[in-house]
């Protein structure tokens, strides 16, 4: 069985917005929140079941990390992006409406593999929305390197 993803954990200046936007924007929810001597976190789920495990999925799929003292993040850490899976199109262009209600600058690409929406949290990571288009008829089995905006009016016809 292939390694999958178990969690991220962010380090974040603060708690509190991050918390409220992970949740409005893709529907996470805060299973728990938690301190220790040096911070403070939240663990964040999409509450998935697990195949073959628990029925109310993984404990948390994402942790929010702030220091106790304030501090801001250190540069470790740093990534590109981290990813998150929609059940289709529809459910794609719902989240770029709850974005968009919320502010956020919203760039659609159409990778042949999948339609993705790329934005920045409001600390400035980036992540990806995205729904698998591999099956679909105008899909591909292989990214093969190509990408190219995605055309808001095609999503929204294609979502229905």
């Amino acid at each position: 069985m292939p390694a999958r993803l178990g969690h991220l954990r962010l380090d974040v200046a603060d708690l509190d917005r991050q918390t409220e936007f992970y949740t409005r924007a893709l529907g996470l929810t805060v299973r728990e929140r938690a301190t220790d001597e040096q911070s403070h976190y939240a663990f964040l789920t999409d509450a998935q079941p697990i195949p073959g495990g628990d029925d109310d999925g993984m404990h948390h799929r994402l942790v929010l990390r702030q220091a106790r003292d304030g501090s801001p993040p250190g540069p470790t850490g740093r990534f590109d992006h981290f990813a998150w899976e929609v059940d289709d199109e529809a459910e794609l262009l719902a989240v770029v409406e709850r974005l968009r209600e919320m502010g956020v600058e919203t760039d659609l690409q159409d990778a042949q593999i999948a339609w993705q929406c790329y934005v920045e949290d409001p600390e400035g990571t980036r992540l990806e929305v995205y729904c698998d288009r591999r099956t679909r008829p105008d899909g591909a089995p292989l990214w093969q390197g190509q990408q190219e905006d995605l055309d808001e009016a095609r999503l929204r016809e294609v979502a229905g």
